[in-house]
């Protein structure tokens, strides 16, 4: 079997590299370099708690995708010899006003009664960590299971990985998917024409160039210096989350959000946002040299649901719409998608979260 795959940032990369473990050919191709869209200038939290998902089908799909990224992490890191900055590290999210602390408690109760970790630490417990804490902190929703990977690294391992075991083609924009008989049939690049079984679309926010329901919401994010003894965690807040990666090379500060196409650009307007909301947060980060700013464009669709699946051409197969949770989607993405192309095996998110509900 041959599979194309459209799209090479993480959820492309993974997915070839399922594929590849599964002795299936694979064929990459990529409008820039691989791995650096939306993948490389994300944040890298694995946060399903964090970010307060409601109980159903895509807080499950998240917390199996948690679940599996040790492992993923571990093997890809012995087959690449590339370290990824994973860190389960625990996430802090913390409120700054009686509302928030009171839907924060809400959900910490939610989160108990599915047998998950979470518990309060209100400021005096929060203030013998952090001696800078912002004035307006009330306190937050210790998840300790929440974790984060430095997505740079972890770009860097597949995309070696998949450069190793498959044919890639980079800065090679896809012109047209050629279909026949209502079945897909070959890519066509502007250098490049390639037949296959099957076809993958994981291209992000372009997906849309392909008749998929999704559109860019533009990010713009920071990079700070970090010290060890400033934070131990990433805290996570509505004013701004902060990342410490685990060799504190770095803090990320992130992350506006734009409905805006896709402007290029980071703006005074996102720059001053995320650098308040980091002041508010830790009071000592005021003080702290900049390292980098950036932007990207995360996939969005209507109902912030992934798509997943094959709509109305037979082997022509989608894997997008990811929105703010690529990275932590990676894994199980890949193993849903393999599946189904391996031996027909068709997972209930398939159904979920299927291209066919936006017909």
């Amino acid at each position: 079997m041959h599979v194309v795959i459209i799209g090479g940032g993480v959820i492309g990369l993974s997915i070839a590299r399922a594929l590849i473990k599964l002795d299936i050919k694979v064929s990459l191709i990529e409008k820039n370099r691989v791995g650096r869209s939306a993948s490389w200038v994300a944040g890298g939290m694995l946060a399903p708690q964090s970010e307060g998902l409601k109980e159903g089908s895509f807080l499950d799909f998240c917390l199996e995708s948690r679940n599996l990224y040790k492992d993923f992490v571990e093997k890809l890191e012995k087959d690449t010899g590339i370290e990824t900055g994973y860190w389960q590290c625990g996430i802090l999210k913390l409120a700054f006003s009686e509302e928030e602390k009171k839907e924060l408690q809400e959900d910490i109760n939610r989160y108990k009664k599915l047998g998950l970790k979470a518990k309060w630490l209100d400021r005096e417990e929060l203030e013998k960590i952090y001696k800078n804490l912002g004035e307006e902190v009330l306190g937050g929703a210790l998840y300790e299971d929440d974790a984060q990977v430095d997505n740079r690294k972890l770009v860097l391992a597949l995309e070696e990985f998949v450069k190793r075991n498959a044919d890639v083609y980079e800065f090679e924009k896809v012109k047209e998917i050629k279909t026949e008989n209502g079945k897909f049939k070959a890519v066509v690049g502007e250098n490049v024409y390639i037949e296959a079984d099957k076809c993958v679309v994981s291209a992000g926010a372009w997906s849309m160039d392909f008749g998929v329901d999704v559109f860019p919401l533009k990010g713009e994010m920071v990079a700070l210096d970090i010290e060890k003894e400033d934070i131990d965690r990433v805290l996570y807040s509505s004013r701004a989350y902060l990342i410490p990666r685990k060799n504190y090379h770095r803090l990320v500060v992130g992350a506006t959000q734009e409905d805006v196409g896709f402007k290029d650009g980071n703006t005074l307007k996102g720059t001053m946002q995320l650098l308040t909301g980091a002041r508010d947060t830790l009071k000592i980060l005021e003080d702290k040299n900049i390292q980098e700013l950036w932007f990207g464009y995360r996939p969005a669709t209507k109902d912030e649901l992934p798509i997943l699946g094959e709509a109305d051409i037979e082997n022509l197969i989608y894997a997008t719409g990811h929105h703010r949770n690529g990275i932590l989607l990676a894994p199980i993405t890949a193993k849903v998608i393999s599946e189904y192309i391996y031996s027909g095996k068709e997972s209930r998110y398939l159904k979920e979260f299927s291209p066919l509900r936006f017909k």
